[in-house]
């Protein structure tokens, strides 16, 4: 079943057709002196940072770095105690989670257990009023998407690990959001599951062409899926600077430790 252009991003289908010769890729996400504080606690120190439309982008960084608090401020499940938050251009600082053009990932998948995979999935486009028939037809095309046919009917508890993480990742796709956050989605997975869902995330990302801001501890998996990842220990006061320059940095070359406070850089070639 072929997905419906989406009116968020004027120019591209959901099915990751362009309508036209693309134009310049601005901003999706802009973080401006972004702080947060938990009383004496500074769990995120002035952060500076620009993540362009249509990009794959990982925050990665050892616990207690403030990649997963720095998410929360974007969702807008946290306000940040100073700086400024802004999507496409626009200042959210103050708007509410649902107000905001995106939708979230949770490590822990968050499905309900007493509704069906399709209930679940539909469960944004429930709130928002959305006929059914049409809400039908999105679901059935989301499901499609993650690639779980014939599971609509289905309740979280008879799925495999794997199958939840889809269904969490249709029900986020469904609403059309500009920006999907990933919070450690592949946590709870075993190794080759993982990997797996490496290579689905990165091809729907892909054949979309939706920002995805994805944060994670595992090096290999934000090299795997990353046009451009971030590194960042506890402590240091920034995740990247915004670039200075069209041309795309080197490689990067990841440390076996986490000894250098910032790094920031294209994905290396794939052979």
């Amino acid at each position: 079943m072929a997905l419906e252009p989406t009116t968020a991003s004027p120019g591209r289908s959901l099915a990751g057709q362009p309508d036209s010769a693309p134009a310049p890729r601005a901003a999706a996400v802009t973080l401006e002196r972004l702080v947060k504080r938990f009383g004496e606690v500074e769990a995120v120190s002035g952060i500076d940072l620009e993540i362009r439309d249509g990009e794959f982008f990982s925050m990665l960084g050892p616990s207690g770095s403030g990649k997963t608090t720095t998410l929360r401020m974007i969702a807008g499940f946290e306000t940040p105690s100073e700086g400024r938050i802004l999507l496409h251009g626009k200042d959210v600082t103050g708007v509410p989670p649902f107000d905001r053009d995106v939708n979230t990932v949770f490590q822990d998948y968050a499905l309900f257990p007493h509704m069906t995979v399709a209930d679940n999935v539909a469960y944004g486009l429930a709130v928002r009023k959305v006929p059914r028939p049409e809400r039908d037809e999105r679901v059935a095309q989301a499901l499609d998407l993650v690639r779980l046919p014939g599971v609509a009917g289905r309740r979280p508890a008879q799925l495999s690990g794997g199958q939840r993480q889809r269904v969490a990742l249709a029900r986020a796709l469904v609403n059309r959001p500009r920006v999907l956050l990933l919070d450690e989605p592949l946590g709870a997975l075993d190794l080759k599951l993982r990997q797996q869902m490496q290579v689905e995330l990165k091809a729907i990302q892909e054949r979309l062409r939706i920002t995805f801001v994805h944060v994670t501890h595992d090096q290999e998996e934000a090299l795997a899926m990353s046009d451009r990842p971030c590194s960042r220990r506890a402590g240091s006061s920034r995740w990247a600077r915004r670039p200075r320059s069209t041309r795309a940095p080197p490689p990067l070359s990841w440390p076996t430790s986490w000894a250098s406070p910032t790094s920031c850089a294209a994905r290396s070639p794939r052979p």
